[in-house]
């Protein structure tokens, strides 16, 4: 039983098989792959332009060169030719790498320069003759280098940072923390800071480390070109000292005395740094050290007024928005 309605199966399929593939629809499948290879055939044989590119590379360097501006690592050119050949040279590996020997380009001082006619000279030697190079694409075909001269340059952050509310960028630490930098006497005598290429980072409450790129010198090379940097986030807290107020530009007879004495700074000030600023070792009260209030004697001889503008005019690092409670206080000036 079963094998009689494998066998109507069979002749049913067999039967939709014969009507698709009957003789016309052969017929019109042939004429449709012959029409199609004669529309393949005419378009190949149609001339067309393409860019291509060669990978480029320097040879023969002796050991005591540095080369601290580098030719451009490929050559882009366009090529005019039948469109079976340019469909050949698209295929992988058809281009072989173009190499300049040092020694045949330098000045043997500090520069060298590859001729474009020179590079199409070679590009031409891995084309079919009847290819034609149309134009080679403006590129760096030139190369400076030094015999090893290089000084240490610290490294410099460049761009924004902008931690998470209520944080603020306590510190950027970065490894190595200086880089050699090679270049001509001139060169190197003009740089004093290298810095990373611009970085937008934001919104970061934990340490971030990350890898970073230098930023590159015209005929300089920096070693290493990357370094790692780390970002340490801080908590801003909100604080306050007590700070003596100075009289400053007074004559040698006179004497300034200021009511209150002393005035209450408020500021703004990340935990982290907090921690290490000065206490008192009894009372654990912030110490003033390193803030500095003065009142202008110049000022108020000037103004005659009552009371003087006081003014905050130094602070601890990593101290911010610093202002003092009040802004005027009372004085009284005495002959010595």
């Amino acid at each position: 039983m079963k094998t009689s309605k494998s066998l109507r199966t069979f002749s049913t399929f067999r039967s939709f098989l014969l009507r698709i593939f009957n003789k016309e629809f052969l017929i019109f499948l042939f004429f449709l792959v012959l029409s199609g290879g004669f529309w393949l055939i005419m378009t190949l044989n149609e001339t067309y332009e393409r860019e291509f590119s060669i990978s480029l590379r320097m040879t023969g360097v002796p050991r005591n060169v540095v080369i601290t501006s580098d030719l451009d690592s490929v050559v882009r050119f366009t090529v005019r030719d039948k469109g079976y050949m340019i469909a050949f040279y698209g295929l992988d590996d058809t281009f072989h790498p173009l190499y300049i020997d040092y020694k045949a380009y330098s000045d043997g001082r500090s520069r060298g320069e590859v001729p474009v006619a020179d590079l199409q000279r070679q590009i031409n030697l891995q084309l079919s003759k009847s290819s034609k190079i149309t134009s080679v694409k403006n590129g760096k075909f030139t190369f400076s280098f030094n015999f090893g001269r290089h000084k240490k340059v610290p490294v410099r952050l460049l761009g924004t940072v902008t931690p998470g509310d209520n944080y603020y960028l306590a510190r950027v630490d970065f490894y190595p923390d200086s880089v050699q930098v090679y270049a001509a006497r001139s060169v190197l005598d003009s740089i004093q800071t290298v810095y990373t290429e611009r970085q937008h980072i934001s919104n970061f409450t934990d340490v971030k480390e990350l890898t970073v790129d230098l930023r590159k010198f015209t005929d300089a090379k920096c070693i290493p070109s990357k370094v790692r940097m780390k970002l340490y986030p801080d908590v801003l807290t909100e604080e306050s000292v007590e700070v003596p107020i100075e009289a400053i530009n007074m004559p040698e007879n006179k004497v300034m005395r200021t009511f209150p004495s002393k005035v209450k700074v408020n500021f703004v000030v990340g935990a982290y740094r907090m921690q290490s600023m000065p206490k008192n070792a009894e009372t654990k009260e912030l110490l003033p050290v390193g803030f500095r209030v003065v009142v202008n004697y110049e000022e108020i001889e000037k103004s005659n007024s009552d009371k003087c503008p006081i003014y905050v005019i130094s602070s601890p690092n990593g101290v911010r928005n610093v202002r003092p409670a009040i802004n005027r206080v009372d004085y009284l000036i005495e002959q010595r």
